[in-house]
């Protein structure tokens, strides 16, 4: 199973709210990492996995059967846009995350272009399926590099989702954000958090921060 390092820390810092979480949805899930680590972190919660790309399904479904977990974890091949449409399901926490790279060169591979490129899920389209989905008190987690929140928070704030809390993550101390981690929800903050993590301090060094962030989702930390 691939691990990207995207993956990990959208799905160690996501926020555990202090309820009870009993559902989550991870969009465009891939090949199950994130929503193998909710299953990890939230013990009594089911989780639903959506994803488009049939192949990454077939893994996921592997990923999810050799895992502690596999009774709370579901596999939905099938696009977030009819996802939306078919389920009457509503998610404590939905999280993702999804294609980066709005503005650059497409892909000649179609699978390789549905993953890395939003052609396939608009922001818009995914910010009003997760205004559907979320339950009155949820929180929709996201991860996406520095250009693409901007144009995120933008179209967020004006279709009725409020940011409570974000993280950005620089690869090193001297290089600029490259990633955004944001938490949002249906109803506004009473106070809006800011962080920051530096990934590694100098090359394979990585900083204390990232190593007990991940450190239970890494073997070799």
């Amino acid at each position: 199973m691939k691990v990207g390092t995207d993956g990990v820390l959208v799905g160690a810092w996501t926020p555990v709210p202090d309820y009870p979480v009993t559902t989550i949805l991870d969009v465009g899930a891939g090949t199950g990492l994130i929503a193998l680590m909710m299953a990890q972190r939230c013990p009594s919660a089911k989780i639903d996995a959506v994803e488009i790309d049939a192949p990454s399904c077939e893994d996921m479904e592997v990923n999810f059967s050799k895992s502690d977990w596999s009774d709370r974890l579901k596999v939905f091949n099938t696009s977030f846009q009819d996802f939306c449409v078919k389920t009457k399901n509503h998610y404590d926490l939905i999280v993702c995350n999804p294609p980066f790279f709005s503005n650059g060169l497409k892909n000649p591979s179609e699978r390789k272009a549905s993953a890395r490129h939003n052609h396939l899920l608009q922001q818009e389209e995914l910010i009003e399926g997760v205004k559907k989905l979320l339950s009155k008190n949820g929180f929709f987690s996201l991860i996406l590099p520095l250009p693409d929140y901007e144009l995120f928070r933008l179209a967020a704030s004006r279709k009725g989702l409020f940011e409570h809390r974000k993280l950005n993550v620089r690869p090193t101390p001297s290089k600029a954000v490259m990633r955004v981690i944001s938490l949002w929800g249906l109803d506004m903050p009473e106070q809006f958090l800011i962080e920051e993590l530096f990934v590694e301090l100098a090359r394979h060094r990585y900083s204390d921060e990232f190593v007990k962030l991940t450190r239970a989702f890494y073997l070799n930390f």
